[in-house]
């Protein structure tokens, strides 16, 4: 790099090389830290005196060669015009070196080596009585013994002679003798000391490659982070030269910037790297003593080691600058070595009394344990982490080493548990396959609360009759119980597999709620009367309870299943925006708290909530989510609620692709043990149901309701089967069965929701005589508005408004089917009633509306598939707007001259297109009917609205009705539907 505020230093020895041609001998020491720029100062010097005429000598110190006798001294006077005995001597002995002989430090010298020394110096002395020589020494703290000695001898002898002797050293050395450096530096000599750049500094340097105001603006970053050590900003400049100039984070730390860390670290003696690994390792706890005693090394030269560093720009206050220098010092210790750095590091610390996170981080870099006292260290760090900071990572970590490490018996089994709860916040699965908690609820000595882990698995495995064993056992063990854990076990079972009465002590719902009137516990109270209320029906007491459950319940993994069945139970009592509200709440607080599987759960939880809410967009959206996090295989059993959830939404928008897919996604084989099982054949039905495979969707419902029926949950509220089942009768023309079974599901407690009765109603209508239609509809659609489910009340206006034409009201369809459509939008679903909307003669006819085309085949998805209700049928051109209202009583509309004022300014072929228009075809149709184009209809109707003065057909008067204009098609004209006898004569 330039020499940036090193140029006085440079002129110094500029000053001292133009002394000695007087024959003033001078010696130099060039001082500093490590990396300080003392090697680029003494560059930048020599290739001023190559361009001279002196001579230059130069030798380098270096650790791994400071061994090896006379080899400084061989590198000095290696190219210099010396006679060539003594060079051939002076290579022989460097030569004849005993192979494996240290290089000891000691202030006397072998006599031939000696010898060797005085012929080589007064041979270099003799040179610089004739010319100016320049012998230039670079880290002095590297070179042997025996060349040490020999430029003391020079250093004695030069004073007379026009030689100049400059030596480089960092400020501190462990390897060159004291006695030697104060006989070197006795005599008088000129001393250069150097600096580390100041903030100023670096930023002149910086401003080369950045600009000067990004430099001054990075310059304090810089500084902060290198100290002004000149290597390393180099590096650091190299790896940011592609920087954002805008950028205000810290510079990224890369290739250069490692490779200059690790050759300041490699340059010094061995121990200076150990040292860095010692902070490293020890990180915030790095202190001398503790250094020492982990490196088993004197304190003294750990205290020394860590000043080095500092000096270098790599420490502050015992701490690397740079948040990348430990990982990398860290990343380059042998393997070998780290697992002994590791376990030595976390006995000193456990020692100390270092805080348990502290010691465990070791542990489990180590990915063993020093003794005993580990394991109990790792359970306790695991429940902090998963009690204070909600760091399952770290909790499975610590608790995945522990259980590899403690010895078989009740110890086991509690750590096992304990690995299985910290797992169910990211992986449920892996906590259910968990080795040692299969078959161990016969442990005399387990806890409640070990052994609720182990039956809370087992529901989550789906084997019904194994966890409904594991319950019995439980519940009757001589184990003391948990009221609270116990009620957490009970409706994670009514999640999972509903209220079936068959749980032990569940006899029927009666008993239960005596029951839980006695019981002293809120807990067990509580949990009792949601089971009873929800197969009874006492929907005040199903409120009450999921309300008493959602308030006393702080989320966590114990909880999930209690929250989950609660926020259900009041949707069932058609609770929907209270529910949505504490599932968004929890949703918040399970993406704050970092955990997936909570995430994943209520997701599928708040998906379905927004479907009954109607909105299968957003419902889709949240399922959708809660896959991401919730994979078949990791999940299993709670993949078959997102996916059903998934499906009807796919349905509900039309998106048959998408739920085709789903439903080819591979299920678990005990899905259809569960009440996420019924909700996929519910789902899957319904698919069926509207892309025309009627017997297979007949065949889902049917499994569907037997399976409700065999475990005692025939419970409308949970799966309306019978709903299901008749619309597929519907659809096979079966109204009289289809009928039967929806009056039997309004009859059953479980089906007095104000959401599923509307829907029955609705369902029912579609099974009636045309005159029951319009009044089942109407209650269907109070009922279904009042639950706010919004496209389900969508769909039934859309059915009233059908009603109403049928029926021969037109002006009140039309109105209806406008609220409907509105309905329908806000659920984002493109089209339901489009045909009412835009109307012709033929669509609006009395006999195209009659109960035998009014019935089960037209009841599905012919009427309410994307495919009718594409863009062609809902676009420009077709008016959406009602008719303005009309009096119940309609009277006749009087005969009008075809001479009319009104339309006398209108020529024959606008007469004749606005009459068609009045009637309710479109542009193609009219022009079909007038062999026209409809371009051409498109211009007669811009003139016929600007001459009758109206903004549309939809306000083009009936009067075109009694115009003669009416009976210029070529084709037979339809008559109009809702019209008076004396009216259709007319037409």
């Amino acid at each position: 790099m330039a020499l940036i505020e090193m140029g006085d230093a440079l002129v110094t020895l500029s000053d001292i090389f133009s002394e000695i041609k007087d024959r003033r001998g001078r010696t130099v020491v060039v001082s500093g830290s490590l990396a300080s720029g003392g090697t680029e100062l003494l560059h930048s010097f020599c290739e001023q005196v190559q361009e001279s005429e002196a001579l230059l000598l130069t030798a380098t110190g270096s650790y791994s060669e400071r061994m090896v006798r006379l080899g400084a001294l061989s590198q000095l006077v290696h190219h210099a015009p010396l006679p060539a005995e003594v060079l051939r001597r002076l290579a022989e002995a460097v030569a004849e070196q005993p192979r494996g002989e240290a290089d000891t430090p000691s202030d006397v010298a072998p006599r031939r080596e000696t010898g060797i020394i005085q012929e080589v110096c007064d041979a270099v002395l003799k040179l610089a009585e004739r010319r100016r020589v320049v012998l230039a020494v670079e880290d002095l703290h590297f070179v042997d013994q025996a060349s040490l000695r020999a430029l003391l001898y020079l250093r004695l002898r030069m004073r007379a002679t026009c030689s100049l002797l400059v030596l480089t050293e960092w400020t501190e050395s462990f390897t060159t003798p004291l006695s030697l450096r104060v006989e070197l530096t006795r005599m008088p000599h000129q001393r250069i000391t150097l600096d580390s750049l100041s903030t100023s500094g670096v930023a002149r340097h910086l401003s080369g490659a950045l600009g000067a105001r990004t430099a001054a603006r990075m310059a304090g970053t810089y500084h902060r982070l290198t100290a002004g050590n000149p290597m390393l900003v180099d590096a650091l400049l190299e790896d940011n030269a592609t920087a954002d100039e805008n950028t205000t984070a810290l510079p990224v730390v890369g290739p250069a910037f490692e490779r200059a860390v690790l050759t300041c670290l490699h340059r010094w003696e061995l121990g200076l790297v150990d040292i860095a690994r010692g902070v490293a390792v020890l990180g915030s706890h790095a202190s001398p003593h503790l250094i020492g005693r982990l490196l088993s090394s004197p304190p003294d030269g750990v205290s020394r080691g860590l000043t080095v560093l500092a000096e270098a720009g790599l420490l502050e206050d015992g701490r690397f600058r740079h948040p990348a220098v430990a990982a990398l010092v860290l990343k380059n210790v042998p393997t070998e070595e780290a697992g002994g750095l590791h376990s030595r590091a976390a006995e000193l610390l456990y020692e100390n009394g270092a805080a348990a996170g502290d010691v465990a981080h070791h542990l489990i870099a180590l990915d063993d344990v020093p003794g005993p006292w580990a394991v109990t260290l790792l359970r306790e760090v695991a429940k902090e982490a998963l009690v204070v900071a909600d760091d399952a990572r770290l909790a499975t970590q610590c608790l995945g080493l522990a259980l590899r490490h403690c010895a078989d018996g009740p110890q086991r089994i509690s750590v096992a548990a304990e690995l299985a709860m910290a797992r169910w916040r990211t992986n449920p699965s892996a906590a259910i396959r968990l080795t040692p908690l299969q078959n161990v609820l016969d442990e005399r000595e387990l806890t409640y609360r070990d052994a609720a882990m182990v039956v809370r698995n087992l529901l989550w495995r789906g084997d019904h009759d194994q966890a409904v064993n594991a319950l019995d056992r439980l519940h009757g063990s001589t184990t003391a119980p948990d009221p609270q854990a116990a009620a957490e076990l009970d409706l994670t079972y009514l999640w999972i597999y509903g209220p079936r009465l068959v749980r032990p002590g569940r006899l029927d719902a009666e008993a239960v709620r005596s029951a839980a009137a006695a019981d002293s516990d809120p807990w067990s109270r509580a949990a009792a009367l949601l089971y009873a209320s929800l197969h009874d029906w006492q929907r005040d007491d199903l409120v009450e309870s999921s309300w008493h459950l959602l308030s006393s319940s702080r989320l966590s993994e114990t909880s999930l299943g209690v929250l989950a069945s609660t926020l259900l139970c009041l949707t069932y009592a058609d609770e929907l925006e209270c529910a949505a509200s504490w599932c968004d709440s929890l949703m918040a607080e399970a993406a704050r708290r970092r955990a997936p599987a909570w995430q994943a759960m209520l997701g599928c939880v708040r998906a379905d909530l927004a479907l009954r809410r109607g909105k299968p967009a957003l419902a889709g959206s949240y399922a959708r989510d809660a896959l991401e996090q919730a994979t078949t295989q990791s999940w299993g059993l709670l993949a078959g609620y997102a996916i059903s959830t998934l499906v009807l939404s796919a349905t509900a928008t039309g998106a048959y692709e998408e739920a085709e897919v789903l439903l080819q996604t591979s299920s678990p084989g005990n899905l259809y043990e569960t009440v996420f099982g019924l909700r996929y054949l519910h789902a899957r039905g319904h698919f069926y149901l509207e892309t025309n495979r009627v017997l297979a969707a007949f065949s889902d419902f049917q499994k569907c309701g037997n399976l409700t029926r065999q475990w005692g949950i025939d419970i409308p509220a949970i799966v309306p089967w019978r709903g299901d089942l008749a619309q597929a009768h519907l659809r096979l023309g079966h109204q009289d069965k289809a009928r039967d079974l929806v009056n039997e599901q309004l009859e059953l407690p479980g089906a007095i929701g104000t959401r599923l009765r509307g829907t029955s109603l609705r369902v029912l209508a579609a099974s009636s005589p045309q005159p029951d239609k319009v009044p089942l509809l109407r209650d269907a659609v109070r009922l279904l508005r009042a639950s706010g489910d919004l496209l389900e009340a969508a769909r039934a206006t859309a059915d009233l408004a059908k009603a109403y034409l049928a029926a021969g009201e037109p002006g009140r369809a039309r109105r209806v089917a406008q609220r409907a459509q509105e309905e329908a939008e806000s659920c984002r679903i493109p089209a339901l009633v489009t045909d009412l909307l835009n109307y012709g003669p033929e669509t609006y006819s009395p006999e195209n509306f009659s109960p035998e085309n009014y019935g089960p085949e037209n009841y599905g998805r012919e009427t309410y598939g994307p495919e009718n209700h594409g863009p062609e049928n809902y676009g420009p051109g077709r008016p959406a707007e009602p008719e303005p209202p009309r009096p119940a009583a309609e009277p006749a509309i009087p005969a009008i001259p075809a001479a009319d004022t009104r339309f006398s300014d209108l020529s024959d072929a606008e007469l004749r297109v606005a009459a068609q228009a009045a009637l309710g075809y479109t542009n193609r149709e009219i022009g079909m009917r007038l062999f026209i184009t409809p371009s051409t209809v498109e211009q007669h109707l811009t003139r016929v609205y600007r001459k009758l003065r109206v903004n549309g057909r939809r306000n083009l008067p009936l009067e075109l009705l009694q115009t003669s204009a009416v009976d210029t098609p070529r084709a037979p004209v339809p008559a109009v539907a809702g019209a008076t006898p004396a009216q259709r004569q007319a037409v």
